[in-house]
């Protein structure tokens, strides 16, 4: 409360759009943050019908905010209403982060480089010349796909229901990059075979997010192997069914806390300007996860 009770009309704003909202535990993370370095910022959540998405940005700028974030499921969406977007986030396909400099908005997306460090602090290494499997070909599905290419991936499978962005994710990477991404059915008949064959895989849909903890996006959990990696960017639960069903047979498991967290570090030094040391972002990582650990 003494945070909030700082709050003036001098207090700059960053604000998180998507839907659902609720289960975000982003601003907790940047108010933190705000908190512990004495920067007169606050970080604020808004829930955004799709039909109201342009709106919303327009809304964003009419109350002069500093930056904001989005999440899903409007991180592609968006972009066509933002001023200016960096190259980068062209081969990425999708933003998370906005910054507003001098009144034009200017896209970023920091989802990817999070997801790597986040990914290599947990497992002690990168994707050279590892076959990996991305299952969803949504918003966070391309910068991750992306990311790992050009980190030298040997082999990319991208699984989604709908097979047609899968393709879209392929094309960017074997047009742009190298050729080693193929896109995949659910029910095409090979992918129990590419799934076991994957040393490594993600899942970057939102199945088995709270509150449908119950749920999976892998109907047949003898598809798992013992020593695969099995990465869930879901980080609320701590632990979904897909992450609980691959531990049981013998792989290792990481969360997305790390993405989460690593992402939002990024972008609040685009936001801010500010370099973070990396003792800094240790000491907010832990009490972070403490914090998380008593929410999720």
């Amino acid at each position: 409360m003494e945070y909030i009770n700082k709050v003036s009309g001098k207090t700059k704003v960053i604000a998180l759009i998507g839907n659902p909202i609720q289960h975000s535990i982003s601003p907790q993370l940047h108010n933190i943050i705000n908190q512990k370095l004495g920067v007169d910022l606050i970080y604020v959540p808004f829930k955004v019908n799709k039909s109201e998405l342009a709106n919303a940005v327009k809304g964003l700028k009419a109350l002069n905010v500093l930056g904001f974030n989005i999440t899903v499921p409007y991180k592609k969406e968006v972009m066509k209403y933002i001023d200016d977007n960096i190259r980068e986030t062209f081969l990425l396909g999708a933003i998370n982060t906005v910054k507003n400099i001098e009144g034009r908005f200017y896209g970023y997306n920091t989802d990817g480089e999070g997801f790597l460090r986040s990914f290599k602090e947990e497992q002690g290494h990168g994707f050279k010349g590892k076959n990996v499997l991305i299952m969803g070909a949504g918003g966070v599905a391309r910068p991750i796909a992306v990311k790992i290419a050009l980190e030298g991936a040997k082999k990319i499978s991208i699984v989604n229901r709908t097979v047609t962005k899968a393709v879209e994710i392929a094309e960017v990477i074997n047009d742009n990059i190298k050729n080693i991404a193929t896109a995949y059915s659910f029910l095409d008949e090979t992918f129990e075979k590419v799934f076991r064959e994957s040393e490594i895989v993600i899942n970057t849909t939102s199945v088995g997010m709270y509150p449908d903890v119950f749920e999976s996006p892998l109907i047949n959990v003898d598809y798992f192997g013992e020593g695969q990696i099995v990465y869930d960017v879901i980080y609320n639960p701590s632990k979904t069914k897909f992450l609980s069903d691959a531990e049981n047979k013998g792989c290792k498991i990481i969360n997305g806390f790390g993405m989460l967290f690593y992402q939002a570090i990024f972008a609040y030094e685009i936001w801010t300007g500010i370099k973070l040391n990396e003792d800094f972002i240790k000491e907010i990582f832990e009490e972070f996860l403490l914090l998380t650990s008593k929410i999720c």
